[in-house]
C-alpha cells in the first residue's frame, strides 16, 4: 500500500543523490572535462580518437566480447533448457547454482582458470599423462573467451529458461500432435519465442564481456589487452593521465550506450512473456534416446569440468606446500600481519582492509538505499523514474573509469577538499557501486509497505522508536539483509575500482591475490581466494541467520500493534 503523506518524506532523496552527485556525477564531470579541455591544439579525446592504437584496441575489445557472448550462449542455451523442461533433484538449489560462477570474484575465476587449464594445470597434466599432449588454454585469445564464458553462460540459461517456462506448452503440443518431429518443433516454434530472451542474455554478456577487467589483466595480459585494461595501464602504468583520461571518457559514453541498447532490448522482451494455466509438464532428465543421453552426459561433464575444475583446483593447490604434499603453509602466510616483500603489503592487513571498506560501504549503501527507496513513492511517477534512473546509473558506467574519475577527484579534483584519503575514497567508491543493488532490492519493499501498521502503531500511542523496532524493522528486515548481502559481497569481491584508488598499505583481498599471482605465489594466491569465499560465506550465513530471528519476531506480527 503507498504510505501517505503523514508517513512520506521525500525530502530523504536528497541524502542519496546528494552522495552520487559529490561522489559520482562530479568524478565524472571532472573526467569530461579533462578528456576534452586541454590547454594543447587539439582535446585528448580527439588525439585519440586519431590513434591508429586506439581502433586496434577496439576491434580487439568488440571481437573478444562477441566471441564471449556466442560461446556464452552456446553453453547457456542447453542448460536454460534443461532447467525449463526437465525434473531436476532439488530444482532451487540447481537454480542457486548457476548464480554461483556470477557472483564469485573476477580474479579468483582467473586464479582458477591458471591452476587448473595452465601449462602445468591439473587438466594439462591428466591429459599430458593420458594422452601425451596439452591444450594451451591459458594466456590466449581462446582462454580468455572460456573465461568469460564460465562467467555469463548462466546467465544466458537463467533468462532463456524463463522464456521457455513462460512459454505456452500448447503450441508445441499441437506442433508434435500435426507430426513434427522435435527438432521442427523447436526450430518453428519454440525458438522464434525464446530467441529474443537468448539474445537479450546475449547482450547482457557481451557488455559484461566489452568491460571484464580482471579476467582479462589476468590472463590476457599485454598482448590482449582490452580499452579496459588500457585504462588503467595508461594511469597506473606509464602515468600518462591525459590519454587515461581520454580511453575513460570513450568507456563510458560506450558503457552508458550498451546499457541503453540492453534496456530497450529487455523491456520490450518483458512484454512478450506470459502466464498460463496450463503448467508446463517437466520430463525426467535421461529420456529413452541413447544419443540423446549420450550427448546430455557428455554436456554434464563438460560443465563439471569448466566449472568444478577452476573451483576445485583453488582449494586443493590452497592446501599444497611447495614438496607437493597437503600443508598449511599458505594458509599461515595469508594470516600474518608482517609485512610480506613478495606483495609489498602485510597480507592479514589486506583482509582486515577489505572487511573495513565492506563493512563501511554495506552500512552506507542500505543506509542511502532505504532513503531513497522511501521516498520515491512520495515523488510523481515522472519524478521518480528520473530520480532513480540517476541512482542506477553506476551499473551503467566502466568500473575502471568511474575509478580514475574519482582519483583524480579526490587528489586534484572538487573532493580534494574533503581530505578524503584513499580510505576515504575506496569506501565512497564501493558505496557508490553498490547502492545502485541496494536499491533494487528495497524499492519493491517500500512500494508496497503497508504503511497502515506505522498508522495505527502511533495512534495507540507508541513512540517513533518503538514503531521502528517493533513495526518497520521486524518487516523490513529480509529486504534490508538481502541488500546488505548484495552491498556486502561487491564492496568485497571489487577490484576494477579499488585497483584505481588504492594506495600502498590500503590493499584488499582481491588485490592481494593479483600481486600474488604476479608474484608466481600460486598456493599463497589461493589461499587468500579460499579466505575470501569463506568470509564472503560467512556473512550471507550470519545474515540469513539474523533474518531469520527478525522474521521471526513477525509470527503474531498482529499482536505488535495491540501490545504497544
Amino acid at each position: 500500500m503507498p504510505p501517505n503523506r503523514t508517513h512520506r518524506r521525500p525530502w530523504l532523496v536528497v541524502l542519496p543523490l546528494g552522495f552520487l552527485a559529490l561522489f559520482f556525477y562530479l568524478p565524472l564531470l571532472g573526467l569530461l572535462k579533462e578528456s576534452l579541455f586541454t590547454a594543447g591544439d587539439s582535446s585528448p579525446l580527439v588525439t585519440t580518437l586519431k590513434d591508429p592504437y586506439f581502433w586496434h584496441l577496439l576491434r580487439l575489445t568488440v571481437k573478444q566480447a562477441s566471441l564471449s557472448a556466442l560461446a556464452s550462449a552456446v553453453i547457456g542455451l542447453p542448460l536454460g533448457y534443461i532447467l525449463a523442461n526437465h525434473r531436476l533433484p532439488m530444482p532451487r538449489l540447481w537454480r542457486a547454482l548457476t548464480v554461483v560462477p556470477f557472483v564469485l570474484p573476477a580474479i579468483v575465476v582467473a586464479l582458477g582458470f591458471i591452476l587448473f587449464f595452465g601449462h602445468n594445470g591439473y587438466f594439462n597434466r591428466a591429459l599430458m599423462a593420458l594422452f601425451g599432449v596439452r591444450l594451451p588454454l591459458l594466456y590466449s585469445f581462446q582462454g580468455i573467451i572460456l573465461a568469460h564464458a564460465f562467467y555469463n553462460a548462466p546467465i544466458v540459461a537463467r533468462t532463456t529458461a524463463v522464456a521457455w517456462e513462460a512459454l505456452d506448452p500448447a503450441l508445441e503440443q499441437g506442433a508434435r500432435a500435426l507430426g513434427a518431429s522435435p527438432w521442427t518443433t523447436f526450430r518453428k516454434v519454440t525458438w522464434p519465442m525464446i530467441w529474443p530472451a537468448t539474445a537479450s542474455g546475449a547482450l547482457l554478456a557481451f557488455i559484461f564481456s566489452f568491460f571484464s577487467f580482471p579476467l582479462v589483466l589476468t590472463l590476457g595480459g599485454a598482448r590482449y589487452a582490452t580499452l579496459e585494461v588500457e585504462v588503467y595501464t595508461q594511469v597506473r602504468v606509464l602515468l600518462d593521465n591525459t590519454t587515461g583520461a581520454a580511453f575513460a571518457l570513450f568507456e563510458t559514453l560506450a558503457s552508458l550506450s550498451l546499457t541503453y541498447l540492453y534496456l530497450r532490448v529487455e523491456t520490450r522482451n518483458r512484454s512478450q512473456y506470459g502466464s498460463y494455466a496450463r503448467k508446463r509438464q517437466h520430463r525426467p532428465l535421461f529420456g529413452r534416446s541413447w544419443a540423446g543421453n549420450i550427448l546430455l552426459v557428455i554436456y554434464l561433464l563438460f560443465l563439471a569440468l569448466l566449472y568444478g575444475g577452476p573451483i576445485g583446483a583453488v582449494v586443493y593447490d590452497s592446501l599444497v606446500g611447495e614438496n607437493g604434499k597437503l600443508s598449511l603453509e599458505a594458509y599461515a602466510f595469508v594470516l600474518k600481519w608482517d609485512h610480506a616483500a613478495q606483495i609489498g603489503h602485510s597480507p592479514l592487513g589486506a583482509v582486515v582492509n577489505t572487511l573495513r571498506f565492506a563493512f563501511s560501504s554495506m552500512l552506507l549503501a542500505v543506509f542511502l538505499g532505504t532513503a531513497l527507496a522511501v521516498s520515491l513513492p512520495r515523488l510523481s511517477r515522472r519524478g521518480a523514474q528520473l530520480w532513480e534512473t540517476l541512482a542506477m546509473a553506476p551499473l551503467a558506467v566502466s568500473s575502471v573509469a568511474f575509478g580514475y574519475a574519482m582519483l583524480r577527484a579526490y587528489r586534484l579534483g572538487v573532493l580534494r577538499y574533503l581530505s578524503l584519503g584513499p580510505t576515504g575514497a575506496i569506501i565512497a567508491a564501493h558505496v557508490v557501486l553498490g547502492l545502485p543493488f541496494a536499491l533494487r532490492v528495497l524499492r519493491p519493499h517500500f512500494q508496497s509497505f503497508d504503511y497502515r501498521l506505522v498508522q495505527a502503531a502511533r495512534s495507540l500511542g507508541a513512540s517513533p522508536r518503538d514503531v521502528f523496532f517493533r513495526v518497520t524493522l521486524p518487516l523490513s528486515s529480509a529486504a534490508l539483509l538481502v541488500a546488505a548481502a548484495f552491498s556486502f559481497s561487491i564492496s568485497v569481491s571489487e577490484m576494477s575500482a579499488t585497483i584505481m584508488l588504492a594506495q600502498p598499505g590500503f590493499s584488499t583481498m582481491p588485490l592481494t591475490i593479483y600481486h600474488l599471482v604476479s608474484a608466481r605465489e600460486f598456493s599463497a594466491a589461493a589461499a587468500m581466494a579460499v579466505l575470501l569465499m569463506w568470509v564472503m560465506t560467512l556473512v550471507f550465513a550470519i545474515m540469513e541467520a539474523a533474518g531469520q530471528y527478525l522474521i521471526s519476531l513477525r509470527i503474531g506480527g498482529d499482536h505488535h500493534v495491540s501490545e504497544l
